[in-house]
C-alpha cells in the first residue's frame, strides 16, 4: 500500500480506503484559508484528530489531510484552492474545490457517509478544530471534537 507524506509534521498516513471524490464550491476567507493552512495537531492523547495540511503549490493551492491522531487511515481530504494574495478582504477570497472521503469510515454503526454528511464533517472539523469560521457554510448539525 502506497502511504502520502504530510510534509508539515513529517509523518506519514495511509491514503483513504474506497474514496469518493466530489466537487464543492465553497467560498472562503483569508482568514480561514489560513487557519486551514495551519491545520491541528493535537496537544496530548486526549484529542483523537489530526488536520495536516501540504506545503501549497505554487499558486497557494494545497490539501487538508483529516485523520485519526496517530498510525492508521486517513479520512478525508479537503482541496482548497487559494485566491489572489493582493486581494484578501471580504467573504470569497478562496474555495474548497473538492472533498474526498471513505464513505465508511466517518458512518457510524456501519453506515454509508453521503456527501452532504461528509462536507458537513469537513465544516465541523475546520471550525472545531482548526478555529475556522466558515460563514458561507451550513450548519446542520455540530459536533464538539
Amino acid at each position: 500500500m502506497s502511504r502520502i507524506s504530510t510534509k508539515k509534521f513529517g509523518r506519514t498516513k495511509s491514503p483513504i480506503e474506497h474514496p469518493i471524490t466530489s466537487d464543492w464550491d465553497l467560498a472562503l476567507t483569508h482568514e480561514d484559508y489560513n487557519k486551514l493552512l495551519e491545520g491541528f495537531r493535537p496537544r496530548d492523547m486526549d484529542n483523537k484528530w489530526s488536520c495536516v495540511t501540504d506545503t501549497p503549490d505554487a499558486k497557494g493551492n494545497t490539501v487538508v489531510h483529516v485523520s485519526r491522531s496517530g498510525p492508521g487511515p486517513t479520512y478525508m481530504h479537503i482541496a482548497v484552492e487559494a485566491g489572489n494574495p493582493h486581494e484578501t478582504e471580504g467573504d470569497n477570497w478562496g474555495k474548497i474545490t473538492s472533498i474526498t472521503w471513505n464513505p465508511k469510515s466517518l458512518g457510524y454503526l456501519g453506515e454509508q457517509v453521503t456527501e452532504e454528511e461528509a462536507k458537513q464533517e469537513a465544516i465541523n472539523f475546520s471550525r472545531g478544530l482548526m478555529g475556522c469560521k466558515m460563514s458561507n457554510a451550513p450548519t446542520l448539525y455540530v459536533y464538539e471534537y
